[in-house]
């Protein structure tokens, strides 16, 4: 049989074996609402919410549980209560538990904790109202931050760090954490003087009894950045967002001195680099980034694996600049963060292949931009790096490309290409890829493939063979 008939018989066998699972429902109809209360003072974030200002804001409705019995209501009730200001959205949380702090689980307080392990509490916002974007933002019983931006519940930047303030506070009585968000973190449509509503949920996890519930339930199968089931934050009058240019320079000097060497041996040596990054947001649905002199002295470095398999080890990008709005370049078949999709990961893209050997080692980057535009009906990026010639490779440019079209409630079609060029020769890779949103529990991810690679080498053009193609299809089932 040929091979597009097989791949075409499993296409269609796919669609045709889905089911829905009786575990999961349709959002509801008549969503569930949280109203805003503007103040003109600035409150301070201690964690105790004693401010007048808290009298004014409006409680939530009674939680639902989305674990272990979901739809039921919440055994430990949570309050939630929302302000604002010209400066400030602010939101406090007050955990009522009958164990007092004593229920408190908090394993360790590195920010982007395991959500898994901690007591916490979580918010996401869909400033657009477009059910696809959310920003999300946790924080653990002792103020330790998480946060990350979502895309369709499937394509994650965990890397992502806003800007926001958290403080919280125990006592015999539960937990209270106050959280202060910058309108310069949030992302929202430009609508001088009139009132928006956001897509807005929130929940809460008591790991001592593992009940998670949250303000607008979802089902269980889901996260709560599922923004089809999210509820209103209603009365909000934000400013109008305006540019946000945020400029990282840095200097690195170094003076070395030798003793007891040979006369031919230089005994004094100086080194200094200067360098740093510009990001500008030029509006909510664009940002512009612009690194020099790239310097990765922060970046964490890889953990040491003992690898027992017959599989290599897939090391992930640690790199800051590469991290920023990594999912929209990530495009790709591969499993879940918490790796139930299996083994199988391809992607037509990996940033570590930019300034990084085959060893892990850094290569000097000359410079380098990235510009992203998200918006409801499309989503677009490209990324230029110059990475500098080096004893063991040649100065290389690196160009990405990425382009999608979002159709329908969570589908979308797109494109990517990548091009490498440096004296050796050349390899070029094109991918399209599509996401189909088949249901609530089931979505159907394929990918096509294109890669061509040319040299100066003989030996290595007949190796790669010209091009090669390759098609991906995978259903999840969530």
């Amino acid at each position: 049989m040929p091979k597009q008939a097989v791949l075409l018989f499993f296409l269609l066998f796919t669609i045709h074996s889905y089911s829905q699972d009786a575990g999961v429902f349709k959002p509801d109809a008549v969503k569930k609402e949280m109203t805003a209360v503007q103040i003109s003072n600035t409150i301070k974030v201690d964690g105790l919410l004693n401010e007048e200002e808290w009298k004014l804001a409006k409680p939530s409705p009674r939680f639902v549980q989305i674990e272990p019995q979901q739809g039921m209501p919440a055994n430990f009730e949570t309050e939630v209560k929302v302000l604002y200001n010209r400066q400030y959205l602010y939101v406090g949380f007050i955990c009522h538990d009958s164990v007092g702090k004593k229920a408190i689980r908090a394993t360790d307080f590195k920010r982007d904790f395991g959500i898994r392990s901690h007591d916490h509490v979580a918010l996401s916002f869909d400033g657009f109202n477009d059910t696809r974007n959310a920003m999300a933002l946790m924080a653990n019983a002792y103020g330790v931050q998480r946060d990350l931006l979502v895309f369709d519940d499937i394509l994650t930047d965990v890397d992502w760090d806003g800007l926001w303030k958290v403080r919280t506070t125990r006592s015999d009585s539960g937990w209270i954490a106050e959280i202060a968000i910058p309108w310069q973190t949030l992302r929202y449509p430009k609508m001088k003087d009139s009132l928006q509503q956001w897509g807005f949920n929130v929940y809460r996890t008591r790991r001592m009894s593992n009940e998670i519930s949250s303000f607008s339930g979802y089902p269980r199968n889901f996260s709560f950045t599922r923004m089809a089931y999210a509820g209103l934050l209603k009365n909000l009058q934000p400013p109008p967002p305006k540019p946000n240019i945020r400029i990282q320079p840095y200097i690195l000097g170094a003076y070395d001195r030798y003793k007891n060497f040979p006369a031919s041996t230089e005994h004094e040596k100086n080194n200094f680099r200067a360098g740093g990054d510009v990001k500008w947001a030029i509006n909510p649905n664009s940002i512009l980034d612009v690194t020099i002199n790239t310097d990765f002295a922060q970046a964490d470095a890889d953990r040491q694996v003992n690898n027992v398999t017959r599989f290599s080890v897939f090391f992930p990008e640690r790199r800051q600049f590469f991290l920023e709005n990594a999912s929209l370049f990530g495009v790709g078949v591969r499993p879940n963060d918490d790796g139930s999709g299996g083994a199988m990961r391809i992607q037509p893209f990996f940033s570590r292949r930019i300034g990084l050997d085959d060893f892990g080692n850094p290569i000097p980057i000359d410079a380098g931009g990235r510009f992203v535009y998200r918006s409801l009906k499309r989503n677009a990026g490209v990324m230029a790096m110059r990475q500098r010639e080096s004893t063991t490779t040649p100065g290389t440019n690196f160009f990405v490309g990425r382009f999608s079209e979002n159709f329908g409630k969570q589908n979308r079609i797109g494109g990517l290409m990548t091009y490498k060029n440096n004296s050796n020769g050349t390899n070029t890779v094109g991918a399209i890829d599509g996401f189909f949103r088949m249901g609530e529990s089931h979505s159907l991810n394929t990918m096509l493939i294109y890669s061509n690679t040319s040299s100066k080498d003989p030996a290595i053009n007949d190796a790669n063979k010209g091009a090669f193609a390759r098609l991906c299809t995978i259903l999840l089932y969530q």
